[in-house]
């Protein structure tokens, strides 16, 4: 009895937990980031914002919740654009993808290396849930404390080539 208690409580040490209340935060603000992108327009195919959470197998259940949480929040539009929130996962993820942005849970390392690649190469923000891949290349990740805060990371914000309007640097805590 006492290996299987040790056994439940060791693996919930290191299993990947998410916090709902973060995930919330998260689908409430990304997307409005996304609106505060200078070049917005040449992000956008057939007037519709797009973006795509990127998630590995065991995330898809969480993937799908946090984009119910994200539709349930904008009803497919947001500012003036149609908008659409795919979900992908990273065994599928192609260079070919031409999302607006792409939000990446917590999969394993290197794989979320394509995705930072192509964010790069195509001026796209990288969202990331937990900021802590700023080491990995993601830009934009927030942090809840006594309140929200938005990270940016300043050593990829060259990197990625995107203007912000001058509002969200005032926001924006650059890590």
């Amino acid at each position: 009895m006492r290996i299987l208690v040790f056994f439940l409580f060791f693996t919930s040490l290191f299993s990947s937990e998410y916090d709902d209340l973060l995930l919330r935060a998260q689908a409430s603000m990304y997307p409005k980031i996304i609106l505060l992108d200078k070049n917005i327009n040449t992000k956008i195919i057939d007037n519709m914002v797009s973006l795509t959470i990127i998630y590995e197998k065991k995330e898809m259940d969480r993937a799908k919740k946090f984009k119910d949480m994200i539709d349930h929040e904008y009803n497919s539009k947001i500012g003036t654009y149609e908008f659409k929130v795919n979900l992908l996962s990273i065994k599928n993820f192609s260079d070919l993808d031409t999302s607006t942005a792409y939000y990446i849970f917590d999969t394993a390392g290197t794989n979320k290396k394509p995705v930072i690649l192509h964010s790069i190469d195509n001026n796209r923000i990288c969202f990331s849930y937990n900021y802590k891949d700023f080491n990995k290349g993601a830009l934009i990740s927030l942090f809840l404390k006594e309140k929200t805060y938005i990270y940016i990371n300043k050593s990829f914000i060259n990197v990625y080539s995107i203007k912000f309007v001058p509002i969200f640097y005032k926001i924006a805590k650059a890590i």
